[in-house]
């Protein structure tokens, strides 16, 4: 066989180059675009290629919790031993106790009497609940981060007041304890997780938690982040309307000066003062990596709904957004932020829309604390469909990555080496009163079997076990020691107790509330109506983006309207006819001439 020339012999493989060459270089990128711009579920639970500079929520994990809480345990009234309730709180601390596995964390449920509505005696005791992680460097200093679980008696998912908290919460802690596996790390500082009850009676559950579960401590607690009633806000518009305002989040901080809910907060002492100020600086300091961590998880358009019917995607993230986050003195209240503001602790509260009964709400006034507060009004009023919205999902995020940001802070809760020191604290300490019998207890996550703790209370007693109890018999400054030893060696940690004639404690100005927990609705309201055909989209980008970004501006979709299964069927078509040019080629490269 006469070979051809060689600038003619694979004349004939020259429209496979072709289509190997356009698969390379249009359809390949393509594909990965379309896939990384698909974020419905757009975090693994382990944040695969999240930022490192700090922990990151699942916006989606936090959304399937709320979900699945409020659709499963409705009617949440305290005292009155009803199933939702009780299985609520038992469903929340499992979960929140998968999601800190391997660091120690102990629950704890802590009951208390409450007298229940107007007309309406209790059956049984309220109770809190606390999850606990105790710290590797600095165990006796504590931050709470807290919410309530609690509804009225006509309430039904209560998804809005507080369940969206509750789910918040376990968000934050699904993304500390990944972050802290992931880095080899634990909490610098004691983190307490808790739920309270009671909220909606007179906040009995906070107001008893720190005056009577965790009083002789308050000196201790660092900061306390309250997760209130959330979602509807940035970057939600109602209905998904793009022709309504962006609604924003409020962020309320502990007040410098004294106003109208702190009337004293002035005469605190000057370090208090310093520490609060130096908190509130974080907290604003948090919104723009956040908002950033955002951006760079693929998180940069959301479509909204135009008036002609057709959606529109626009920027969200944005440094010009950033004004959309109120961070501002707490004048509201009504919430569990209360008691440890009066305290002089730290505090931030994270909050939605609360319009529902002023005298002129506007029409996306949420009605919470009535029995339309539901998982799906509240997708109704981020997107106008009853099905999950993006827009409330993430706001359901921004509380939580706010949250984690500022637990990151070395000077909130920080983190420690696991290696340096076993995970030890000594837990909830109560009112230190003279002649008071004082239960102690310790938090450890070493190994059970042979373990031994001993205390000393520093008056020449001492006392053996992981719980114990204790009476000082003399006012005065004492410094509690917890010995421990186990497989990981011996560890001492101290904690001074300040034992008095009467303990701190401070007055409930929601005490006296005896409603019948029945609000009434405000007829200004008219609530939406689903329309389940309507749904909005996240526009997510990766490097090679298929979005470009203008802030303010609508965005343009590189590859709108063509559905992504015809570039995967096109993809591994051209990938078969690539990998068929290649074989071809290396055959005849390697094919010896026949001689004649």
């Amino acid at each position: 066989m006469q070979l051809l020339p060689a600038h003619k012999r694979y004349n004939y493989l020259k429209p496979l180059f072709f289509v190997t060459i356009m698969f390379f270089i249009f359809l390949f990128p393509l594909s990965i675009q379309v896939d990384a711009a698909s974020p419905q579920r757009a975090f693994s639970s382990s944040q695969s290629g999240a930022d490192d500079n700090f922990p990151t929520v699942n916006p989606n994990y936090i959304y399937d919790q709320l979900f699945y809480m409020v659709t499963h345990y409705q009617h949440r009234q305290s005292g009155y031993s009803e199933s939702g309730h009780d299985g609520f709180a038992t469903y929340w601390a499992q979960e929140m106790t998968r999601d800190l596995q391997g660091f120690g964390p102990q629950v704890y449920k802590d009951s208390f009497h409450v007298s229940g509505w107007s007309g309406k005696p209790t059956t049984s005791d309220a109770f809190n609940v606390e999850v606990t992680v105790p710290g590797g460097t600095y165990p006796g200093q504590v931050v709470v981060i807290g919410c309530h679980y609690d509804g009225e008696a006509s309430s039904t998912q209560s998804a809005n007041d507080d369940a969206s908290g509750c789910a918040i919460e376990l968000g934050v802690a699904q993304a500390m304890g990944n972050y802290w596996r992931t880095h080899h790390a634990a909490p610098a500082r004691t983190l307490c997780f808790v739920i309270f009850d009671t909220e909606e009676q007179g906040l009995y559950g906070s107001f008893h938690y720190l005056n009577d579960t965790v009083n002789g401590d308050v000196p201790n607690i660092v900061a306390m982040f309250n997760e209130e009633q959330n979602g509807i806000a940035y970057p939600l518009r109602y209905l998904g309307q793009a022709s309504n305002p962006m609604l924003p989040l409020n962020v309320d901080l502990s007040p410098l000066q004294n106003n109208q809910l702190y009337p004293s907060q002035g005469k605190l002492p000057q370090a208090q003062l310093a520490h609060i100020s130096a908190f509130r600086s974080l907290m604003q300091q948090a919104i723009a990596p956040v908002f950033a961590e955002f951006r760079t998880l693929g998180y940069q358009g959301l479509t909204y709904h135009g008036s002609d019917g057709q959606d529109s995607a626009q920027s969200i993230f944005t440094p010009d957004q950033m004004s959309y986050m109120h961070v501002q003195d707490d004048t509201v209240g009504g919430s569990d932020e209360i008691p440890f503001t009066l305290a002089g602790v730290p505090s931030a509260t994270f909050l939605g829309n609360y319009s529902y009964y002023d005298r002129n709400p506007p029409a996306w006034s949420y009605p919470y604390d009535q029995p339309q507060d539901t998982i799906q009004l509240m997708n109704t009023f981020a997107d106008g469909s009853s099905q999950q919205s993006n827009a409330l999902t993430l706001a359901f995020a921004i509380p939580g990555m706010l949250t984690t940001w500022m637990l990151h802070q070395p000077s909130v809760l920080g983190e420690a080496s696991v290696e340096s020191n076993p995970l030890v604290t000594i837990h909830d300490i109560g009112q230190t009163q003279v002649g008071k019998n004082i239960a102690f207890q310790a938090v450890a996550n070493v190994p059970s079997n042979g373990t031994t703790y001993s205390w000393s209370f520093d008056d020449g007693t001492t006392a053996q076990g992981a719980t114990v109890s204790h009476t000082y018999k003399q006012i005065g400054a004492y410094q509690l020691s917890l010995t421990i030893h186990s497989t990981q060696g011996t560890h001492v940690i101290t904690k001074m107790l300040n034992i008095v004639n009467q303990s701190m404690t401070y007055a409930n100005p929601y005490c006296c509330y005896t409603g019948p927990g029945v609000p009434p609705s405000n007829p200004q309201v008219k609530l939406p109506i689903a329309n389940d055909h309507l749904k909005d989209e996240i526009i997510g980008t990766a490097s090679g983006s298929t979005v470009t970004a203008i802030s303010g501006q609508t965005l343009q979709k590189t590859v709108a309207g063509i559905p992504s299964v015809l570039y995967l069927i096109g993809g591994i078509v051209l990938l078969i006819l690539a990998i068929a040019t290649s074989l071809s080629l290396i055959l005849l490269l390697t094919r010896k001439p026949k001689r004649k």
